[in-house]
């Protein structure tokens, strides 16, 4: 069995995930990164992707996050996102139309008034939450 560690995945309005697990991997800006117990102390920053996390009986589980940090020391790794959400939580028909009026928006169409980084944004985490819904 491989050796564990704590794993705590907090959005501004709630803990995600607190749980000992045995392996993530996490979007960091700079790309992928695959921690296991007893790594280097870190702090890296998260673009919007999907975490991937092993628990305790190498269950697969998924999160979708769109930026923050990772606090990564030998023990534990504390995830603290601009928004997280597990995977089977994600309702997926929403995040499609949320995709759609940020495409919208982007073409310029409607009245959302919303400038074109907001919009690539909204997209951008809509398209995470799509896939990582679809992981279940």
């Amino acid at each position: 069995m491989a050796a564990e560690f704590q794993l705590s995945v907090v959005a501004p309005d709630r803990s995600v995930v607190d749980e000992p697990i045995q392996s993530v991997v996490l979007p960091g800006t700079e790309g992928y990164l695959g921690i296991l117990a007893g790594h280097e102390p870190a702090v890296v920053g998260l673009k919007a992707g999907i975490l991937e996390f092993l628990d305790r009986s190498s269950n697969r589980h998924y999160v979708s996050v769109t930026g923050g940090f990772a606090e990564v020391t030998g023990a534990k790794v504390t995830i603290l996102a601009d928004a997280a959400e597990r995977a089977q939580d994600i309702d997926v028909a929403r995040a499609e139309r949320a995709l759609e009026n940020a495409r919208a928006a982007l073409r310029g169409d409607g009245a959302s008034g919303v400038s074109r980084d907001i919009a690539v944004a909204e997209m951008e985490r809509a398209m995470t939450r799509i896939k990582a819904g679809r992981l279940r």
